[in-house]
């Protein structure tokens, strides 16, 4: 049944194409699931202004001033050049945050909320890392670990493996749920269509996630580690190593060159999978993060790390933990994963079960309800 007294609102960095990677991907997934249960909704930018590119995916969203009021149900929202103006917000607005900047302001409108009507509006936190730890200890750390209201919010896990390790770190809210990521239904067509041919031998192919811009996916170590199998195996000649995301052009390793690709299309990206033999994904965090499982899904070997209680390996074919975070550890598993596909005539090796919660599990929408019932009260 709508919730017909409040209204929802979505606050997001930026929802323009460029920054849609996984996070923001999986918030407006969790978003438009729960906009289902209220008549008013508003999409609010705090970091970049949405393009007309990123409005055209929202056509039942009027875009609006964020310094004016507007009767439209669905909203978006631009507040990233705010200096000098104000939002407005009613007395039943309600919270969905997506990252530890915008669960600051999402709280903070709360307590506003509480001094103008007398009623704080509940807040639910989509937490999808341990975000302290982009940073060094320092006021941005200690910021973000604020955010964590174990007594107030409704916390809503992006995997059990971060609800565990927030738990091991004292953090256990009184409410909370999980969900478990899902392949991007772009990706599941093309996966299936490969999963029903007979297999066919990878090309020599290593298709690194590189994200220079994020810390926490450690691409100096990539390259370095790279760079050190280079010199030591003689076969990385024969070997492809590509970049797609950030890296738009090569980058010259020594014994060989990372070949930028850019952001692919769901399409070019499928395809790439599809036809590569290895791949290899760094997050030095809890969370396993999406490439290595969709990697993994198509039939790649992958190299990854463990991080805490996330030891990806153990639930997941044709993954390999590095054994140690330094450039030697990764040379020297990148060649014995070189070796086993040498071995096997570079044939993938074999598709995951069909019952994989990765393919076919109901993922963040499954936590709409929750949400809708939380904010609801």
């Amino acid at each position: 049944m709508p919730l017909a007294d409040k209204r929802l609102n979505i606050l997001l960095p930026s929802i323009n194409i460029q920054h849609l990677f996984g996070g923001i991907h999986t918030a407006l997934q969790l978003y438009e699931a729960a906009s289902a249960a209220f008549p008013r909704t508003r999409i609010i930018t705090l970091d970049s202004a949405p393009d007309s590119a990123a409005c055209a995916r929202f056509p039942d969203h009027a875009q609006v001033p964020n310094d004016q009021e507007s009767d439209a149900e669905r909203q978006i929202v631009p507040f990233s050049d705010r200096y000098g103006k104000t939002l407005p917000v009613a007395r039943e607005d309600v919270w969905l945050a997506t990252a530890w900047w915008t669960a600051y302001a999402a709280q903070r409108l709360s307590s506003w909320q509480a001094e103008q009507f007398g009623t704080a509006q509940r807040v639910a936190y989509l937490i999808q890392d341990f975000e302290p730890g982009f940073y060094p200890w320092s006021s941005r750390y200690a910021l973000a670990l604020s955010t964590y209201r174990p007594n107030d919010d409704l916390a809503v896990f992006n995997t059990a493996l971060l609800k565990d390790f927030f738990a091991s770190q004292g953090i256990t809210y009184l409410n909370d749920g999980f969900f478990e990521p899902t392949l991007n239904d772009a990706l599941l067509d093309p996966l299936q269509e490969l999963r029903r041919c007979a297999p066919v031998p990878r090309r020599r192919r290593m298709v690194v996630y590189g994200r220079p811009s994020t810390q926490r996916n450690a691409f100096e170590l990539i390259c370095e580690g790279l760079r050190l199998w280079g010199w030591r195996d003689a076969r990385s000649a024969a070997w492809e190593v590509v970049a797609p995301g950030e890296i738009s052009e090569d980058i010259d390793l020594g014994p060989l060159k990372l070949r930028g690709l850019g952001k692919l299309g769901l399409d070019a990206y499928a395809e790439l999978l599809s036809t590569s033999a290895i791949g290899i994904s760094l997050m030095v965090s809890p969370h396993p993060s999406y490439p290595p499982l969709e990697m993994s899904a198509f039939g790649m070997s992958v190299l990854t790390n463990s991080y805490a209680n996330k030891k990806l390996s153990t639930a997941h074919k044709g993954i390999v933990d590095l054994e140690g975070m330094t450039p030697e550890h990764m040379a020297a598993q990148l060649a014995a994963i070189c070796d086993a596909w040498e071995q096997r005539e570079m044939m993938p090796i074999g598709s995951w079960p069909d019952d994989e919660g990765f393919l076919h599990g109901a993922g963040v929408g499954s936590m709409s309800a929750r949400v809708a019932s939380f904010l609801g009260q």
